[in-house]
């Protein structure tokens, strides 16, 4: 398991507070364990979202031009 090192003091409004205490009790975790895997959650579908696209892109293996002309060919597309 990763050090836990770091510390963070947020404060919550009653109903969401109530919404991870009552998480908490169901899944016998801490309420920290429950930021954490929000935090986790949230930030590796971001991450995990971005390599995938460009893994798609890739996969295309459409022709690759000079920039120049790449960028003459997308001016032209929009309109410039």
């Amino acid at each position: 398991m990763t050090e836990l090192s770091e510390r963070l003091e947020i404060r919550l409004d009653a109903e969401r507070m109530r919404l991870l205490r009552k998480e908490s009790r169901e899944r016998n975790v801490s309420l920290a364990e429950i930021v954490r895997e929000a935090i986790d959650a949230r930030y590796r579908a971001t991450r995990e979202g971005k390599l995938k696209a460009a893994e798609e892109l890739f996969m295309l293996e459409g022709p690759v031009e000079d920039w120049g002309v790449m960028k003459r060919q997308i001016e032209e597309a929009r309109g410039e």
